[in-house]
């Protein structure tokens, strides 16, 4: 294994009204993979405070809600019949049905179930498995009809602050044969990696954070956590599927050990005032890929009493991430979540 974790600290000096002496301090981290940079930088207290969408929920549910029960039925598209027979996916409580406005190729939106606003403790495994099965035969049955198809993702913005436009809980399910930028350098560096190491980047990360132990959060049955070393907002969490490579060998097994999983990452969020995330889960559609599939979520959030976005220039033109919070930090109060059931 040679993964290495590169860092780099720059200092900026400066006084007080009163001529003090303020040092502080940015550290600049690299990412084991891609060698982008992120940076850790000054926390002057970030606290979100949790936001209440009850009475959004209220407006926003029901008869105007195209997701809700009364609706879904008679207000979403259908599939052609080569995807699916039966005009939508179901498993369990969860409709997979054609995004409207589709963000490529294939776009299926995937509803939970009929309850309109759910909070991140509400989630059951069982809600979370059902919909990320679904999400898994949408792309199955794509692959079936589309032999081009080479890329595809499950994708979540949950709540407004993530840019999800609808309360309603959903994910997004994208296939094509074109990467997005993130799945075309993570696969370049990943065949890179291979090549000069004969492993796989994601097996390697595993062993190395389970035995380094400071970014390792845990694990359940097959599904491992940690914290990235070069986050990418102010939590960075990736899941790595120890035993599955591909869309094709996900077992149900599999999804309930990550949907068991996630509520424990869900609770580490809701301690630090944190409701809104988003999520992507990369899977590879070749049935003879080793690379073990991965998931990474970050937080999203408002600051202070304008409500300003956690995203600024840094982030959207210099496609530098910034966190407040330390990786090793956020690794301890993620790992208290993981208890004898999951180590």
């Amino acid at each position: 294994m040679t993964i290495h974790f590169k860092k780099a600290e720059e200092w900026f000096t400066f006084y007080d009204g009163q001529g003090n002496l303020i040092e502080r301090k940015t550290e600049i981290r690299f990412d084991p993979l891609t060698g982008e940079s992120s940076r850790l930088v000054f926390d002057a207290g970030l606290s979100p405070v949790l936001p209440n969408y009850t009475e959004a929920a209220e407006q926003s549910g029901g008869k105007n809600c195209p997701f809700c029960p009364e609706n879904i039925l008679k207000m979403t598209p259908v599939f052609p019949k080569e995807i699916t027979f039966d005009d939508r996916i179901t498993q369990g409580e969860a409709i997979v049905f054609p995004n409207l406005f589709p963000y490529s190729k294939h776009n299926g939106v995937v509803v939970f179930s009929g309850q309109h606003y759910v909070r991140l403790e509400e989630f059951t495994t069982q809600l979370i498995k059902n919909a990320f099965i679904a999400a898994q035969t949408y792309i199955q049955n794509v692959i079936k009809t589309d032999s081009k198809v080479s890329f595809a993702s499950i994708n979540w913005n949950y709540l407004p602050e993530s840019g999800g436009s609808i309360l309603h809980p959903h994910l997004h399910v994208i296939a094509s044969e074109s990467p997005t930028n993130y799945q075309a350098i993570t696969n370049e560096k990943e065949n890179q990696y291979k090549k000069e190491n004969g492993t796989e980047y994601f097996s390697d990360l595993y062993e190395t954070e389970k035995t380094l132990d400071e970014r390792w959060i845990g694990e359940c049955d097959s599904v491992a956590w940690v914290h990235a070393y070069a986050p990418k907002s102010h939590n960075d969490f990736i899941g790595i599927f120890t035993q599955a490579s591909n869309i094709h060998n996900i077992t149900e097994q599999d999804w309930l050990s990550f949907s068991e999983s996630l509520t424990k990452i869900f609770a580490t969020l809701n301690d630090q005032g944190f409701a809104s995330f988003n999520l992507s889960l990369h899977v590879s559609t070749d049935p003879e890929a080793k690379q073990p599939i991965h998931v990474r979520l970050i937080p999203r959030l408002t600051i202070g009493q304008l409500e300003t976005s956690d995203i600024n220039f840094f982030q959207a033109l210099h496609q530098e991430p910034l966190t407040y919070k330390s990786p090793e930090d956020i690794t301890r109060k993620a790992h208290a979540h993981f208890n004898s059931r999951i180590k």
